[in-house]
């Protein structure tokens, strides 16, 4: 089961900008919310440093994120695991567009 392979749980801190209008001024609000999702953190391999080598600082500070295709996640938001925060540099979809078993996202240490 897919569910078995989630080892990992992280927080996604996912950020709205809204606008709001006081007296005729335009007012732009933040508003975030917080999701713990089940998922899988790992190393890169060389197939991964392949795909992302235009990349600085590939070492320890990139990994690779698996979550379930329900999940949706995106570059703006904040991945927190380990108490360590990363944001999301890219997103890869292994799979064919009939079926999608997995989202994998590369993602990399803020410091």
């Amino acid at each position: 089961m897919l569910e078995n392979y989630f080892i990992n749980k992280i927080l996604i801190k996912k950020r709205k900008e809204t606008v709001k209008y006081e007296d005729w001024i335009s007012k732009t609000e933040y508003i975030e919310t917080c999701k713990v999702i089940p998922c899988r953190v790992s190393s890169l391999n060389y197939k991964d440093l392949q795909l992302i080598s235009d990349t600085d600082n590939m070492g320890r500070s990139i990994r690779k994120l698996y979550t379930t295709p329900s999940i949706d996640i995106d570059t703006k938001d904040i991945i927190v695991w380990e108490w360590k925060q990363y944001q999301v540099i890219a997103t890869y979809k292994p799979q064919d567009r009939n079926w999608v078993h997995h989202n994998k996202y590369f993602i990399k240490l803020v410091e």
